[in-house]
């Protein structure tokens, strides 16, 4: 197994070592730690464990890459290994997500807190790698600002069983149906069943607390809105058994939203209070409602 890290600061080799030997469960003769940029005949490639290092520029201080054989016998997660390792050299480490985006690394602390952290990459022939958002306080990067981060909320995984339970109920049609399809029908579909899905994770989130971020942007709210918005252009295009199918799991999911929302009476989702009657495109219902705690306030 490979593991690939970034540390605040770097430890000395030989407590790499211990610290690898001890959370790997092998001998500490069996550890290779070498500075990538070292002499190889200096290495002991036949060891269990291969942890090749480099120093880096920015307000991390170095990147290994810890190579397992297979015969180790204990390989944990990288999220396990990471906070060991944390806690026994002292100081935070960074792994990769296993979702994109790769910018946005967890982060765990000696004292034990996970958190996700924006990691920028320079474009220099010798990049430099900077830590420049955090979503909770990290005491060994006291300069670096606490915020929300956008693009892990846009990544994580919220189920959608009803969507999931439509598109069952489309592959398993006849044979002789689904041959009526027309090209376009079937792109139609395609495309309805992508935004019920984008439309079944709000309420989803809702349900949820919006966990595990606890936290929702308000532009996200409203370009999932506009996803609601095109079904109803696309669902014309549709068969009269397939539409009447998908308007029964639309209908579900839109009672869903309407049970986990409030009316917007100030127009905080709609943007539009004030605006002159004359000059206002009514927008649909679901516009006019919104979560009870808005989950973008801070």
């Amino acid at each position: 197994m490979t593991y690939n890290i970034f540390l605040v600061d770097s430890p000395d080799p030989g407590v790499m070592a211990q610290a690898l030997a001890a959370i790997l469960q092998v001998p500490v003769k069996e550890i290779d730690v070498a500075d990538a940029d070292g002499d190889p005949d200096e290495r002991h490639w036949e060891a269990l464990v291969s942890c090749e290092y480099s120093y880096v520029q920015g307000n991390l201080s170095y990147s290994a890459e810890i190579y397992a054989q297979d015969s180790v016998p204990h390989q944990p997660p990288e999220a396990q290994l990471s906070a060991a390792l944390a806690e026994r050299i002292g100081t935070p480490v960074l792994y990769p997500p296993t979702e994109a985006p790769e910018s946005a690394h967890w982060l765990v602390t000696p004292e034990g807190l996970t958190t996700r952290a924006r990691l920028d990459e320079s474009e220099d022939e010798d990049p430099s790698y900077t830590v420049t958002a955090v979503e909770a306080f990290v005491r060994q990067l006291p300069d670096v600002p606490v915020r929300h981060l956008p693009e892990v909320v846009r990544e994580q995984k919220v189920v959608t069983p009803l969507t999931d339970a439509f598109a069952e109920c489309v592959a398993s049609l006849p044979e002789a149906e689904r041959s009526e399809i027309s090209p376009d029908a079937a792109e139609a579909t395609r495309v309805v069943t992508s935004y019920l899905g984008a439309w079944e994770k709000l309420p989803r989130r809702a349900e949820n607390g919006w966990e595990p971020s606890g936290w929702f942007p308000l532009d996200f709210y409203r370009e999932t809105l506009g996803y609601r918005d095109d079904i109803e252009g696309y669902l014309r295009q549709l068969p009269g058994k397939l539409q009447a199918l998908y308007r029964n799991y639309l209908d579900k999911v839109d009672d869903l939203y309407r049970e986990l929302t409030v009316e917007d009476n100030d127009h905080v989702v709609a943007n539009d209070k004030g605006v002159p009657v004359t000059h206002l495109a009514q927008k649909p219902w679901w516009w006019y409602r919104r979560p009870e705690p808005m989950p973008w306030s801070e």
